[in-house]
C-alpha cells in the first residue's frame, strides 16, 4: 500500500477542506445573484473583478506552477512509471470531453470554447473524496492528486497554445506568466519549493478561490426558461463532457495504457476505483470559468456555461461517491 508522506497529507487536506469552502462560496454567490440583493452583490463585486480575476488568480496560477514543479522535482512526475498511469489518465480525461462539448456545438460560435469542458478542480474532487473517510486507500488518493495536476499542466499548455492571442498582455502575465515564474524561482535551501506551497497553499485556498467564485459564479437564473439554458449546445455540451467524457476518457485510457504496457497500476487500485476517480475528475469550476471568460463574450453564453459546470459537478459527484462507495475497500 502508498502510504501518504507528511506534505501530501497536509496538502490534500487543505484542499479537501477548500472544497467545502468554495462549494459555500459558490452558493452564496448563486443566492444573492437570484435574491433581492442581486444589486448589491453587483455593486460590491463589478469594481474588483478584473483585480479579482487577473490579480489575485495570478497568484493561483503561480501556486499551480509551484506544485507542477514540486511535482517534477520530487513527487509522483520524478518517476515516470509512476507518474504514467494518471498522466496519461488525465490526457484521455481531458481529450474525450472537449470532443463532445465540439460535438454539440459544432458549427456555432461557441464551438472554439472546447477547453472548458477539460480542467478538474482538485479542491472540489478531494473533497468529495473526503466524505468517503478513511475507506479510500492512499493510492486512490495520489492518483486523483496526480491527474488533477497532470490536468493543470496541460490546461496551461492549452491555455497558451489556443487561447493566448486573443487576451490581454495582463492577462497573460497572471495565467501563463506566473505558472513560468514558478517554474523559473530556483529553490534554495531555507525557501524550498515545498516551503513556498505551505505558505501560499492556505491563502489560495481558503481566500483567492472563493473569492473568484463569488465575483464569478454568481449567474441569475430565469426559472421560466433554465430548461432552455440547460438543453443549449454549451450547457448540454459541458454536461455530457464532464459526467460522461471524464469518466469514460480517464478509465478507457488508464486501461490502454496497462494493456499496452506504458503504464503500472498499483495492486490495491482497481479500475472501478479509477472510474470513481474519473467520475469525481468532472467536478470543474475555477480552471473552466478562467477559460470560458477568455474563450466567451456574449452574457448569455457564459450563464450557459455556469449552469452547465453547476450541474454537471453535481452529477459527478454523485456518482463518483456512489461508484466508490460500493467499490472502495477499506485498507487503510
Amino acid at each position: 500500500m502508498i502510504r501518504l508522506g507528511a506534505f501530501l497529507g497536509k496538502f490534500i487536506k487543505t484542499e479537501s477542506t477548500s472544497g467545502v469552502a468554495l462549494l459555500l462560496a459558490c452558493a452564496v454567490a448563486l443566492f444573492f445573484a437570484n435574491s433581492p440583493f442581486y444589486s448589491t452583490y453587483e455593486s460590491v463585486f463589478s469594481p474588483v473583478h478584473s483585480f479579482i480575476n487577473e490579480g489575485l488568480m495570478a497568484i493561483f496560477f503561480f501556486l499551480v506552477g509551484l506544485e507542477i514543479k514540486r511535482e517534477f522535482a520530487d513527487g509522483n512526475f520524478k518517476n515516470p512509471k509512476n507518474a504514467a498511469l494518471p498522466v496519461i489518465a488525465a490526457l484521455g480525461g481531458m481529450a474525450l470531453p472537449a470532443l463532445i462539448f465540439s460535438f454539440f456545438n459544432a458549427g456555432q460560435t461557441s464551438a472554439h470554447a472546447w477547453a472548458i469542458a477539460m480542467p478538474t478542480d482538485i479542491a472540489l474532487a478531494l473533497g468529495a473524496l473526503a466524505l468517503l473517510g478513511s475507506r479510500i486507500d492512499s493510492s486512490l488518493k495520489i492518483f486523483l492528486l496526480t491527474l488533477a495536476i497532470a490536468d493543470d499542466l496541460f490546461s496551461i499548455i492549452i491555455l497558451g497554445i489556443f487561447y493566448s492571442s486573443g487576451i490581454s498582455a495582463i492577462k497573460i502575465a497572471s495565467t501563463i506568466g506566473a505558472v513560468l515564474l514558478a517554474l523559473a524561482i530556483p529553490s534554495g535551501k531555507k525557501i524550498t519549493t515545498t516551503k513556498l506551497i505551505d505558505w501560499i497553499h492556505p491563502y489560495s485556498a481558503f481566500a483567492i478561490i472563493p473569492l473568484f467564485a463569488l465575483a464569478n459564479i454568481g449567474v441569475r437564473i430565469d426559472f421560466s426558461s433554465l430548461g432552455q439554458t440547460i438543453s443549449s449546445p454549451i450547457a448540454t455540451g459541458l454536461i455530457a463532457g464532464r459526467v460522461l467524457g471524464k469518466i469514460i476518457g480517464i478509465t478507457l485510457f488508464a486501461w490502454l495504457a496497462t494493456q499496452f504496457k506504458v503504464a503500472i497500476k498499483p495492486s490495491s487500485l482497481s479500475f472501478k476505483e479509477i472510474a470513481g476517480a474519473g467520475a469525481l475528475a468532472g467536478m470543474g469550476l475555477t480552471v473552466s470559468l478562467f477559460i470560458a471568460d477568455l474563450a466567451l463574450t456574449a452574457q448569455t453564453d457564459l450563464a450557459q456555461v455556469k449552469v452547465g459546470l453547476i450541474i454537471a459537478a453535481l452529477l459527478s459527484a454523485i456518482l463518483g461517491i456512489s461508484i466508490l462507495k460500493r467499490y472502495s475497500l477499506k485498507n487503510d
